[in-house]
């Protein structure tokens, strides 16, 4: 067998062509020639050519898009619209504000007069009026240990101070507690000197969550106090009692 060239040769591309003993100079024995057949290039499938520009134009439309996308996301960072949430947004009287545990509703402020602590004399308040709705499970305080946590007085030196009380009247009765899904008209109410009477107060509402504290694993209802975000922020106008 004579080699027709470098490599391996498929056998369908052979051609055999045989000798007879007669006509080879060389011996009597039968030797047999493969020659190579010749091919020209062979040209891809004929859907080959149309399914690679396909191909090609799925990719030109994604980045496309991801280009637009990406300049609109720049004109929104220029331009203000991506903006991050402030800590304290501003909020308007009259719209119910969700804090978690209570549904709160801040209705006006007004300088007023009520009784002091044991039933001692007129004192002067500023008296924060709102609906209350306890959204949890369990009856809540209207003071300390309940709405008045959440509810806070801006003061000069900028410190938020809880209210030194907070009336309530539920279903026509006076209340110091807001039971579950029962609406409280409620009074948050901050001690004022004689001679003060502020133009305007600032009013902020907390969040409250359902977790557990750090020394035990019971869970309950927390206010949150951390970076001093608020749920919402009220300025409003006093009026006179």
């Amino acid at each position: 067998m004579i080699d027709a060239g470098e490599g391996d040769v498929p056998d369908d591309d052979l051609e055999p062509t045989h000798w007879h003993p007669s006509q080879a100079p060389w011996g009597s024995a039968t030797v047999t020639i493969w020659r190579v057949q010749s091919y020209g290039p062979v040209p891809p499938p004929p859907g080959d050519a149309e399914q690679g520009r396909r191909s090609a134009r799925r990719w030109v439309v994604p980045l496309c898009v991801l280009g637009v996308l990406a300049v609109l996301v720049s004109l929104l960072w220029v331009t203000g619209g991506l903006k991050e949430t402030p800590k304290q947004p501003s909020k308007q009287a009259g719209k119910a504000l969700d804090l978690g545990l209570f549904d709160v509703t801040v209705r006006d402020v007004r300088i007023g007069t009520a009784k002091g602590d044991f039933g001692s004399k007129q004192e002067r308040f500023l008296i924060v009026r709102m609906r209350a709705v306890n959204k949890g499970k369990e009856t809540e305080s209207l003071e300390s240990g309940g709405l008045a946590d959440g509810v806070g007085a801006l003061t000069k030196d900028g410190k938020w101070v809880k209210p030194d009380r907070v009336d309530g009247v539920a279903a026509g009765a006076e209340t110091g507690v807001a039971q579950p899904g029962l609406p409280v008209e409620a009074s948050a109410m901050w001690k004022l000197h004689p001679d003060d009477s502020p133009a305007k107060l600032t009013v902020g509402l907390r969040m409250w969550k359902y977790e557990h504290g750090f020394t035990d694993d019971t869970f309950n209802w927390i206010v949150q106090r951390e970076d001093d975000k608020l749920v919402g922020r009220l300025s409003l106008p006093v009026a006179a009692g």
